[in-house]
């Protein structure tokens, strides 16, 4: 896990990814550490870590300054070799990554322990702003009840597609939280704006 800097964020990169049958998880946590020497040295990045699922999948998480730089960041370090031997290790076709461009103002980064993402798309009769209101509503009124929790936004994956990314202290908490989430009225209300059959819930927590 690595700071770059204490900027704003504007988007969060979420790839997730399996490490190849042969690689250890020592072998992939002392990648790491040598890809995050690299992006240290990376313009409009601002935070890094590496987390895991349940389901042994790993993602990189990476906040940024713009969308652009993320973007940009394979062509600027890919061919050095931290980076080529990180991406060794990882299973090609397991890649999957997505850009979370951030829907709230001067979002500052906490040092993340876990991430709980939600995925979803808003239904045809709601518009974003009942979405980015509804999310405010979350936190001020359920979220902030938790001392468990450390951020809260709205990401926009692509024109109707969204995510709600909670960053948090510890697992167990959270998980905790999550139960209570379909009881409370504030969180009801993204429920009934979200189409169901879109809806992906995991949990992820810090190992690097």
């Amino acid at each position: 896990m690595i700071r770059i800097n204490n900027h704003s964020a504007k988007v969060m990169e979420f790839t997730r990814f399996r490490k190849k049958k042969d690689v250890s998880d020592d072998e992939l946590l002392l990648a790491v550490l040598k890809f995050e020497t690299t992006l240290s040295l990376q313009q409009g990045l601002v935070f890094h870590c590496l987390v895991r699922n349940y389901d042994n999948e790993y993602a990189n998480v990476l906040f940024s300054e713009s969308i652009q730089c993320l973007k940009d960041l394979e062509n600027h370090i890919g061919d050095l070799p931290e980076v080529k031997n990180f991406f060794n290790l990882i299973e090609p076709k397991s890649v999957q990554v997505e850009y979370h461009e951030i829907q709230k103002e001067s979002f500052q980064v906490p040092d993340v322990s876990c991430v709980e993402r939600g995925i979803f798309s808003i239904r045809v009769d709601h518009h974003v702003y009942d979405l980015l209101q509804i999310s405010q509503n979350i936190e001020e009124q359920y979220l902030n009840m938790f001392d468990n929790t450390q951020a809260h936004f709205i990401g926009r994956i692509n024109a109707n597609t969204f995510s709600e990314i909670t960053l948090v202290k510890t697992l167990g908490a959270t998980k905790k939280t999550c139960m209570g989430y379909l009881d409370d009225p504030s969180c009801q209300e993204l429920l009934a704006i979200a189409d169901q059959d879109s809806m992906e819930l995991d949990f992820w927590y810090l190992i690097a």
